[in-house]
């Protein structure tokens, strides 16, 4: 399974392995129990805390994409932005997207070759060609 998080693509292989697997932040009970709102919170903490997180600490992200695609079905997209000047982790936009896995596909490609940008995962997603989710709400 490809999960887009800004402009970089993760597989997530089997999702089911990736949520029990020791690296996981979580138990399984707090994963069950786990809202949207709450996950919007840790993303946005996250985002917050560093707008590079996808790059800097790749299975941190791995396995908030998988947490992703378990409390929001359809999604295997996210684009999380840190305003300048943002004082709070509450100012991090987020917005979910459902992309057409040739997309994914295109876009796994040009990373693996050294060729993904962020104005290609723009381009590609962001501003056309992907079916927009509700925007994130709740804070947790």
């Amino acid at each position: 399974m490809l999960f887009l998080f800004n402009d970089v693509v993760f597989d997530l292989g089997d999702l089911k392995s990736v949520l029990n697997d020791g690296a996981m932040p979580l138990t399984p009970t707090q994963i069950e129990t786990l809202t949207a709102g709450q996950l919007n919170a840790l993303v946005r903490e996250a985002v917050f805390a560093d707008p590079n997180v996808a790059r800097n600490k790749p299975e941190h992200i791995r396995h908030l994409c998988a947490l992703i695609c378990y409390v929001a079905p359809g999604a295997n997209g996210l684009l999380a932005v840190r305003p300048d000047g943002a004082t709070s982790w509450h100012a991090v936009g987020l917005r979910y997207a459902n992309v057409p896995i040739t997309t994914l596909a295109y876009l796994w490609r040009e990373q693996a070759d050294g060729h993904l940008t962020a104005a290609k995962a723009n381009s590609a997603v962001w501003m056309a060609g992907s079916e927009p989710l509700p925007q994130a709400t709740g804070t947790g």
